[in-house]
């Protein structure tokens, strides 16, 4: 249906049932016909567009469910067809739609001495109930914060002076990729060559406070909360520091701190924060370039009752080849998790790669992958398959993708 008015787009008839996100475009076509003079976000306050998507109440009580519920992942067949719809798609125009701005919020670094104390915060405090969920919680492993402060200097620091979206950032990106691009024998290494050689000449990331955190404790989770006028922030502050107060108690007695918590007191400390987790892909490539090995990457979604670290287990070989590096950060509420694994040059990580996809899904209950899709080395689930067979049927999107025939209309 042509709710946008766009023209040579014949309208159709479709049934705009319960939940259906397109009559919702109806209160974004006027918008968009006049230039986004105002505000969309204002839409919201119009007569149309009332429906919500069909997860605006129920995920986030899925995701505090202690059970071996998944809360997403890329073969997941729920909700629409176009929905986790991956490789070359059509888009027409999106509609974008989040939680209210927070009339307050605080960030916090909390470190933990152990992967089972992090996942107990995880569940008693962030994950306690529907209503006081954190705005973010984003965790990261030992390996991540070395690899990260070891490589990933100076493209931090970028960040922390020039933004996000920065012009400069993003000239500097361009610059990288067309020297990478460079018809040279090892030019796609120079640049993180470089980066690697010079990371010490920039300052540490991290505010001294929480550098020295990163390196007495092995767990770290950037956790910020938000006021809402209902007391959410009060509720969650106060189960945190009771967690806090009951666990370092009973390590105080072997003479010992379990958790420790460091509040950002001002912008800055949380710019470095976010800037420090935002740098954990780029760094790990430059960390590997950097030392001469290999790196592989993968991301899979575990059960909310889960976490725990899948094993390495040997696919073709005898035993496990052990990574030189094994990075773990994750989206810590929906327990997605991203993993940069190092390994010495000779290793088949292609062979690695598919052992950890083993342990995730038969070991651990989860699913990988759970964000970047399965491109053409990952085998989709069949009802993932008939999924995509369905949109497109003569295959001229996304031919061989996740184990599908390359070949018009799937001809074997």
């Amino acid at each position: 249906v042509n709710t946008l008015g766009i023209k040579g787009l014949e309208d159709e008839d479709y049934p705009m049932n319960k939940g259906n996100a397109l009559d919702s475009l109806d209160a974004y076509a006027s918008d968009i016909k006049q230039g986004f003079r105002r505000a969309m976000a204002s839409s919201s306050d119009s007569e149309h567009g009332k429906s919500k998507a069909s997860d605006a109440e129920d995920y986030k009580k899925n995701v505090c469910k202690c059970d071996d519920h998944i809360s997403r992942f890329n073969a997941d067949t729920k909700g629409r067809d176009c929905n986790r719809s991956e490789g070359k798609v059509l888009i027409l125009a999106t509609v974008h739609d989040t939680f209210p701005k927070p009339a307050q919020s605080k960030s916090f670094m909390v470190s933990f001495s152990s992967l089972e104390l992090a996942l107990r915060f995880r569940r008693n405090v962030c994950l306690n109930n529907s209503i006081d969920l954190p705005i973010s919680a984003e965790y990261m492993d030992r390996d991540s914060f070395d690899v990260i402060d070891q490589a990933g200097r100076l493209m931090a620091n970028v960040i922390k002076i020039t933004g996000m979206t920065g012009g400069l950032l993003g000239a500097m990106w361009t610059a990288k990729t067309k020297v990478e691009s460079l018809p040279i024998d090892g030019a796609d290494l120079w640049v993180d060559k470089l980066m690697h050689f010079f990371n010490f000449i920039a300052p540490a990331i991290l505010p001294s406070r929480f550098q020295k955190a990163g390196l007495e404790m092995d767990h770290h989770l950037i956790v910020t909360i938000g006021e809402y006028d209902d007391g959410t922030m009060d509720r969650f502050l106060e189960r945190m520091e009771r967690f806090v107060e009951e666990e370092n108690k009973k390590s105080n007695e072997e003479g010992k701190i379990s958790v420790l918590v460091n509040e950002c007191k001002q912008k800055s400390d949380e710019t470095s924060l976010s800037a420090f987790r935002f740098v954990a892909a780029p760094a790990f490539r430059t960390w590997c370039v950097g030392e001469g090995v290999q790196g592989v990457s993968v991301d899979y979604a575990l059960p909310n009752n889960g976490g725990e670290i899948p094993e390495l287990t040997p696919s073709y070989s005898d035993k496990a080849v052990i990574p030189l590096k094994r990075m773990r950060y994750s989206h810590f509420g929906c327990n997605v998790v991203h993993e940069d694994l190092a390994y010495d040059l000779g290793v088949d990580v292609h062979e690695a790669k598919m052992s950890l996809k083993k342990s995730v899904e038969k070991l651990s209950k989860g699913r990988l992958p759970a964000e970047h899709g399965h491109g053409t080395e990952y085998s989709a689930p069949v009802d993932t398959k008939e999924r995509w067979m369905k949109m497109d049927p003569s295959n001229v999107m996304n031919p061989g993708i996740g184990g599908l025939s390359s070949k018009k209309f799937y001809k074997d």
